[in-house]
């Protein structure tokens, strides 16, 4: 079977590439918004792109052409937090994955809290065994302008990570991470294998909150 991306519509090229590019890490990102509040969103379009210097690629989609708090934020103030997203995390991860409202943080609401970064303004998560403080180098866009992707591009200008997960050496130790994966659809990939994990929209979220 051969599929043509250029006969296919954005939900279409989006879910082949979903399906093909796995498993997937999560950079669970904070930012900062006018206000001061923290952004906590998860994107699993994310990566390394350079080791000499840190660089870390993270793709943000826009919603009808406008940006996501996240882009907004990051394209506001330069500067991001990626918290690697474990398996003990995804509960809070799919929480945060939904549309809050701009001046509504998704830290408390997800079950986390926040720990003052060291060169960055936006706070790390403290459940994430490991934190990269971020500043934005360049933004590249792709596509129309009612359905924009955004590549990021962020230097790392400082690492953290748990003192249990690191090894001998004092390099981290990827196994004790229990890195959560993304695969296709709803999937996701932990400790023991593949598992379905739905997303819930806010406003269904909110009744189960009353």
């Amino acid at each position: 079977m051969q599929i043509d991306p250029r006969d296919g519509d954005k939900t279409t090229n989006y879910r082949i590439m979903r399906n093909l590019v796995i498993p997937r890490p999560i950079a669970l990102v904070s930012t900062l918004n006018e206000a001061g509040r923290v952004n906590v969103a998860p994107f699993s379009f994310f990566g390394v792109v350079s080791a000499h210097p840190p660089v870390i690629g993270i793709s943000i989609g826009s919603r009808k052409g406008l940006d996501k708090d996240t882009m907004a934020n990051a394209r506001r103030t330069r500067e991001l937090v990626i918290n690697l997203t474990t398996e003990d995390m995804k509960n809070g991860m799919i929480i945060s994955a939904m549309d809050f409202p701009p001046d509504e943080s998704e830290v408390e609401p997800s079950g986390f809290t926040t720990t003052a970064s060291t060169v960055v303004r936006p706070p790390r998560i403290a459940e994430s065994p490991a934190q990269m403080e971020c500043r934005v180098t360049e933004i590249m866009e792709f596509g129309e302008s009612h359905q924009r992707r955004n590549f990021v591009i962020a230097e790392v200008v400082m690492f953290h990570v748990d003192d249990a997960c690191l090894r001998n050496d004092g390099l981290p130790d990827h196994l004790q991470f229990g890195i959560l994966g993304r695969l296709g659809d709803d999937y996701y990939w932990g400790r023991k294998g593949s598992f379905e994990l739905k997303r819930t929209k806010y406003e269904n979220w909110l009744k189960t909150r009353k």
